[in-house]
This record gives structure tokens, C-alpha cells and sequence, in this order.
């Protein structure tokens, strides 16, 4: 897949203000970041998301563009896309923070997680269910089991679907797993970065 319009924003403000003009119309932007080593001001990857969410866009591929920039490429989200669990949770914080448009609420609520947004709300569309093979390998040791009892839901949600999302890549998930039992065996909470 080739670069086609690309879109520098310095800042969330920007980016937002693009979105804003434009989600309605365009079927997709590559949003330019540039290396933190050229010390050229950029939007952090979350924020991004965060704001493509809330017009009802999503992020996809990376690619490079020189030795100090890069695009990813956001488009509208389709209707019947998958929702991964820290989307979902991203959704659920924009919401109480009044920050998503009709247009984010639109697509998500033209998902399979309809449900979830009757009045903006903190309403939970089902109920965190932990597959097997994590309840068991979460409950074998007893400090990590009361750790991870402990811990909010939003992360639970987030932090079992990131495991689960590699279930058909058996190393992966067996990495993922073990990383996650390592830091809730030590009550600690950690990001998408490792």
C-alpha cells in the first residue's frame, strides 16, 4: 500500500481540527510523526487515536517515510469492524469526558457493542469474561491472583485482550502471558509498550 495524502499535526489541537473539516468527507489520511531524535514537535500515537476515535476513525498501517518520519494511515471505520478491548475502553473514557462527536458515536454504536451507549454512561455492554487457559495460569500463584482481583476493569479488559488478540500466534501469546503474570505478580500495571 502507497503513501497518498499525508497531514502533519503538531499537537492533539490540530489533529482534532482536521478530523473535524474533514472526517465526513475523506476516505482516509496518512498522519505524519516524526522520529523523536529530529526533535520536531509531534502528536503522541495515543492522542491520535484518541481523536480519531471520536470522529469514528481508526488507525492501521505504518510506514516509512525517511530517516525521520513516518505515517500512519486512519481511515473511517467500517460498520461491522472488531472493536479490540482498549478501543472499547478508550470509547467509554471519551464518553464520560464529553469529548466524542456524533459521528464517533455513530460508528460505535453501529458496532456489535450498540449496548454499550444508551446514555453515556458507565454501562458495560458484557461482562469481563477471562478465557481458561489465563484464568488458570492468573490463579496458580496466590499473590498474583489477589493482584490481579485488585486491579481496575477497564485494565483487565484492555490487558486480556491484547492476550487473547495473539491466541493464533502461540509464541506471542505465551509472551504475552508471561509478561503480564511477571508484573501482576509484582502488583504493577504496564502500557502497549513493553
Amino acid at each position: 500500500m502507497e503513501i497518498t495524502t499525508t497531514f502533519y499535526a503538531k499537537n492533539r489541537t490540530v489533529w482534532r481540527a482536521w478530523l473535524k473539516k474533514h472526517h465526513a468527507t475523506k476516505g482516509e489520511i496518512w498522519l505524519v510523526y516524526y522520529n523523536k531524535s529530529s526533535g520536531k514537535q509531534r502528536i503522541p500515537y495515543n492522542d491520535a487515536v484518541e481523536e480519531a476515535l471520536c470522529f469514528g476513525w481508526i488507525d492501521s498501517i505504518l510506514k516509512k517515510i525517511d530517516a525521520e518520519s513516518f505515517a500512519q494511515r486512519f481511515t473511517p471505520r467500517k460498520p461491522k469492524s472488531v472493536w479490540s478491548e482498549m478501543n472499547k475502553e478508550r470509547v467509554r473514557r471519551l464518553i464520560r469526558e464529553k469529548k466524542m462527536t456524533a459521528a464517533g458515536l455513530a460508528a460505535f454504536n453501529g458496532s456489535a457493542h450498540r449496548s454499550v451507549l444508551k446514555t453515556g454512561t458507565k454501562a458495560r455492554a458484557e461482562k469481563l469474561v477471562i478465557p481458561p487457559a489465563i484464568l488458570k495460569a492468573l490463579r496458580q500463584d496466590a499473590m498474583t491472583w489477589k493482584n490481579f482481583r485488585k486491579f481496575p476493569e477497564s485494565y483487565k479488559r484492555i490487558r486480556i485482550g491484547w492476550i487473547e488478540g495473539a491466541r493464533q500466534r502461540p509464541e506471542i501469546f505465551r509472551q504475552r502471558l508471561t509478561y503480564f503474570l511477571k508484573m501482576t505478580a509484582h502488583n504493577k500495571r504496564y502500557g502497549m509498550v513493553q
